[in-house]
């Protein structure tokens, strides 16, 4: 069980390292309220697929 969730913590560690090298690395200006939605987005969908692993390999 702890495996499931250190690869829950994986995976939102990930994404949230791919929403913070997108917002260092790019070069084109965005909006404050784009960036507050685009990491809510992000974290919404890292959480989605953490707690879909947690009862995916919960069943197996």
């Amino acid at each position: 069980m702890a495996v499931n969730w250190w690869l829950a913590l994986i995976i939102i560690v990930v994404v949230n390292g791919i929403i913070l090298w997108e917002w260092l690395m790019s070069t084109e200006p965005v909006s404050r309220k784009m960036r507050k939605w685009f990491f809510i987005v992000g974290n919404v969908i890292a959480v989605g697929l953490a707690v879909a692993e947690l009862i995916w390999l919960d069943f197996e």
